[in-house]
């Protein structure tokens, strides 16, 4: 059995994030591992599955598939630890892949009450905020084994900084945490659910908000922000910079229309009028919540070509996928 570690900080009051999600994912393969090898499943791990109503645990088939693929495969299995990135490791051994997913550490300073260990290896780095601290991140790659890049751009940058073969893993959707909601009313004309921390943000809400006042804003996660974007005729997405942000994932994910700026990389996932709705200015903006919001039936044929396309290319399942693929392939050369 491969042993495996993750390394992200959890006890700060948000349990969202990649590494989160990822953990999830893991520990979901893990128990789906043990049947799949014929060992007693391990109950203490229903836990990694969740639950809606409070009393059953959710079924999640994609963990169940990779597994079995994964097993088939390697003929084998693992076990995945979540270890806080601070103090001595000797106590928990060696790990067959070390796995540090970005949870946005360069920006803790002060909040943080300690110097994040040094990663050991072999580690996988997952970067998610390239657009944002690339320096930092760059920093993090040069250590790493395997690099992965949420950001497309950043692919091209790291290997012109020395980075031999980063790979483009984008961001991604948790569908057990941003369920899909059946026979929902739509109540509001466009949402948009999310902090307002840019000025293009502010501007393109506030045009929003007047040319469409039957709108809903606020904060939320999880089932929550699931059942907002529900509620919604149309959900309303902005990007900081040149990032496919989580939201379009977890919007889509829903079964919801998606409303969002175009970026250059987006083309590359999703077709205009297809799987979601794109625009390049405010006026456009402005001019396709309108038509979509007098088309009801056009709106809702997209909005689940969306759900369905997510479903099978952009979840955090298929991202472990890939980083378990590019592990499992270094170490069949290495042992060939």
């Amino acid at each position: 059995m491969l042993r495996f570690a993750n390394y992200f900080e959890s006890r700060l009051g948000r349990a969202d994030g990649n590494p989160t999600y990822v953990q999830a994912c893991l520990k979901r393969m893990q128990y789906h591992g043990d049947i799949a090898a014929g060992r007693q499943a391990n109950k203490d791990l229903l836990q990694w599955f969740g639950t809606q109503d409070g009393k059953t645990w959710q079924v999640d088939p994609r963990a169940e598939q990779s597994m079995k693929n994964f097993f088939e495969k390697h003929k084998d299995t693992f076990e995945i630890d979540h270890i806080y990135p601070t103090g001595e490791l000797d106590m928990f051994g060696t790990y067959d892949l070390n796995l540090w997913v970005d949870w946005g550490e360069d920006g803790l300073t002060g909040v943080l009450p300690y110097k994040p260990i040094e990663c050991p290896k072999p580690m996988a780095y997952w970067a998610s905020d390239t657009h944002l601290g690339y320096d930092y991140r760059l920093s993090m790659a040069k250590k790493a084994d395997y690099v992965f890049c949420a950001q497309k751009r950043a692919v091209e940058d790291m290997k012109r900084d020395g980075i031999a073969n980063p790979l483009w893993l984008p961001h991604a959707v948790e569908p057990l945490a941003y369920p899909k909601s059946e026979n929902v009313t739509k109540n509001f004309d466009v949402c948009f659910i999310g902090h307002v921390n840019s000025r293009n943000r502010e501007e393109a809400i506030d045009r929003l908000f007047k040319e469409f006042p039957n709108f809903d804003y606020g904060q939320a996660l999880f089932e929550k922000a699931a059942a907002r974007y529900g509620n919604s005729k149309i959900c309303f997405n902005i990007s900081m910079l040149d990032d496919i942000n989580m939201r379009c994932f977890e919007i889509m994910a829903t079964g919801s229309f998606l409303l969002t700026n175009w970026i250059p990389t987006i083309g590359e996932f999703f077709e205009d009028g297809t799987h979601l709705a794109l625009y390049r200015s405010e006026e456009e903006m402005v001019e396709k919540a309108r038509y979509y919001l007098a088309h009801d039936e056009e709106r809702e044929k997209i909005a689940q070509a969306g759900y369905e396309e997510v479903m099978a290319k952009h979840t955090i399942q298929n991202r472990v996928d890939v980083i378990l693929a590019e592990f499992m392939k270094s170490r069949s050369l290495v042992n060939a």
